[in-house]
């Protein structure tokens, strides 16, 4: 005995089930959206950060949509001379000379899955490196940030700077 198989036709049963399956694939692009940026979103980097050997402090925080960072201490401010550092080396004519203090060191650290990416300018040297800035959370000792910088991308080196609440006299 052979069966057949009929389909009935009702009027507007295709376009509720394709509606149905739109809506539902609509609802797991959103939940699935909300979880990777919940699960990506980094911990803020602004506050006040001892940067390697506690030899300085910079400030970080919002500027536009980004984070900057400004040097706001030194441990040692004034040069041999007596007066205070200035920016010697900047491969920028027009900004050499200019004081350590205020100097910005941080520039455009953008949010990137669990990090900040950006700029970093090392007086040092007078460059600027391509850097990624991670906040490692730690209420016990304190949160600490890993902050790496590459020439080419290949060339890197990564200091831990610390999150401090004050800045020493």
């Amino acid at each position: 005995m052979i069966r057949a198989r009929f389909l009935i036709f009702r009027p507007g049963a295709r376009a509720r089930r394709t509606s149905l399956v739109a809506a539902s694939a609509g609802a797991s692009v959103l939940l699935l959206s909300a979880m990777s940026t919940a699960i990506a979103a980094p911990d803020s980097p602004a506050g006040l950060w001892f940067t390697a050997n506690d030899e300085s402090v910079i400030k970080i925080a919002p500027c536009g949509e980004n984070f900057c960072g400004a040097l706001i201490w030194l441990k040692e401010p004034d040069g041999p001379d007596g007066k205070p550092k200035t920016d010697r080396l900047n491969e920028d004519p027009a900004a050499r000379g200019k004081p350590m203090i205020g100097l910005q060191i941080l520039r455009n650290l953008t949010a990137e899955q669990d990090h900040w990416r950006g700029k970093a300018y090392n007086p040092q040297d007078g460059k600027t490196y391509d850097v990624t800035f991670k906040v490692i959370p730690d209420k016990a000792a304190g949160d600490k940030a890993e902050i790496e910088g590459c020439v080419l991308k290949i060339l890197c080196k990564t200091d831990v700077f610390t999150k401090t609440q004050t800045v020493p006299k």
